[in-house]
């Protein structure tokens, strides 16, 4: 691989973050409901019981960026 710009052959190839999306589950309501209802009936024991975490899913995209290491020109490689 060769620089446009200056023609050297001194280029090195790296993948950059370009962004992340997360997205988020909430905990719905009727599961709140039960939770209440088990420490209703339970008479409060089920406090101790640690609340279910809402979960999360991070999605990140990557892109190749080619560095010329003798000009400094930088591209992007499909």
């Amino acid at each position: 691989m060769t620089c446009s710009k200056c023609e050297s052959e001194n280029v090195t190839v790296s993948m950059n973050q370009v962004s992340g999306k997360t997205k988020t589950k909430n905990v719905s309501i009727l599961a709140k409901l039960g939770r209440w209802t088990l420490i209703i009936f339970t008479m409060g024991l089920w406090i101790l019981i640690p609340k279910r975490k809402a979960t999360s899913n991070t999605k990140f995209k990557t892109e190749k960026l080619a560095i010329c290491q003798d000009c400094g020109n930088s591209w992007k490689i499909k």
